[in-house]
């Protein structure tokens, strides 16, 4: 009788014993190779966001991240990946967002990039992150990477305690429903504690082993494949690179593609998203502000990150459609004094690589729809990338920041005169 249920049940008994083996011993597995290195680069799979393995992989080969957030996935040819792809760029982008995905939720991305420390990084700025309650807590949430997570509490004994007991804080306060251990581990580092002996052995040793298994082992699985969109959209690209013919190309694309009313939107976004509402939006943005946001924190968080890394950074502050902008009734100076704003953060703290598409003199088709970059927009922007890409290592004369605590503030946050 043990004979007979052994051989039914043994079989199972012994995949779930590997299994375990898999999951909890600290194996490294070599499963990220070139090829799932360059599909993940512009795959925009949200396990490549809250993994880190093949991000770390990426981070020692020619890969550059760009850190955004949903104009990532508008990938028309002047977009960077087809940009780089045509044109030959040493060094390729790297795409790290999704809808939804905002500073906090960056912010622990970065703390989980091992490598990047003294290379550089490109992070798009959306204004519209910056509304008064900040990131929706359900956003956050489904972005939250327990992996991640479990390596900011491992390494909260180092860096800027200020900075750790802020985004421990953070976290709490947006998602409560973490495991007992961690949730008690992020209430020590909050309270500006350090953890305890069995907080550390289990999230460094048990918890953690067993995620960074998980993310090796799985991680690359399927993923979402651009290629052929990236293929498709550099094929439309002409052989040599001049940027007044790409910008004649980029206008009369953006055209072609936008017939059907008179906002400069791409027409397929216009159908899906705004054709038999379109009323609703006139004049509905009359009281919008950027200026009182605690993304401004959540922002600042992101900047500690870079600074314990050595990163150079390229900032791009994304513009608004300026035709939506008329149609809504957006205040004229919403856009202008959220751009003074975050410019005051960034170079204030010694960040001053920042490319400000608010202000251009020409803002005919620099957004596809509403307020994502898109034809135009793109190609000013590479115009800046392409030399940037040429090294990925920073410059240690550009990466002498000053961090200043006070941008961890609600007082900052809400602040209306900088």
């Amino acid at each position: 009788m043990k004979k007979k249920l052994w051989m039914i049940f043994g079989p199972v008994i012994v995949a779930i014993v590997a299994l375990l083996i898999l999951l909890w011993t600290p194996i490294n597995f070599k499963t990220v190779t070139s090829h799932k290195i360059d599909q993940a680069s512009t795959s925009l799979d949200v396990r490549v966001l809250k993994g880190e393995s093949v991000k770390n992989a990426a981070e020692k080969e020619n890969y550059i991240p760009i850190i955004g957030s949903s104009e990532l996935s508008r990938m028309d040819p002047f977009h960077p990946s087809s940009m780089a792809q045509k044109y030959h760029w040493k060094n390729k982008p790297f795409l790290l967002g999704n809808p939804g995905t905002a500073s906090l939720t960056q912010t622990l991305n970065v703390s989980g990039m091992s490598n990047l420390k003294n290379q550089k990084a490109v992070v798009i700025i959306s204004p519209q992150w910056f509304t008064k309650k900040g990131v929706p807590s359900d956003a956050f949430k489904y972005f939250l990477s327990p992996l991640q997570i479990t390596g900011f509490i491992s390494n909260s004994n180092h860096g800027n305690k200020k900075m750790n007991k802020y985004i421990a804080n953070r976290i709490l306060d947006l998602d409560s429903d973490l495991g007992t251990i961690e949730t008690n581990a992020l209430l020590r580092i909050a309270d500006g504690k350090n953890i305890t002996s069995f907080q550390r052995f289990y999230i460094g040793n048990i918890s953690r082993n067993s995620l960074k298994n998980q993310d090796s082992l799985f991680g690359t699985i399927s993923l979402n494949d651009h290629q052929d969109k990236i293929n498709k959209a550099a094929a439309q690209l002409p052989k040599d690179y001049d940027y007044k013919d790409l910008n004649k190309l980029a206008v009369k694309m953006a055209k072609r593609h936008s017939r059907e009313n008179d906002l400069q939107i791409g027409d397929s976004f216009y159908r899906k998203q705004l054709y038999r509402r379109i009323h609703r939006y006139k004049n509905a943005h009359t009281k919008v502000n950027y200026n009182q946001s605690p993304e401004y924190n959540d922002f600042e968080a992101m900047l500690y990150m870079f600074n314990q890394n050595h990163t150079e950074v390229m900032f791009v502050i994304q513009p608004v459609n300026p035709k939506w902008i008329k149609y809504t009734g957006m205040p004229k100076d919403s856009l202008a004094n959220f751009s003074k704003k975050i410019k005051y953060q960034l170079k204030s703290q010694g960040f001053n690589n920042i490319v400000d598409l608010t202000h251009e003199k020409n803002p005919n088709y620099i957004a596809e729809d509403t307020i994502h970059m898109g034809w135009r927009g793109w190609l000013i922007l590479d115009k800046h990338l392409e030399p940037y890409y040429k090294s990925k290592k920073a410059d240690p004369n550009k990466t002498n920041y000053k961090m200043n605590s006070y941008f961890l503030t609600k007082k900052w946050a809400d602040n209306m005169s900088f």
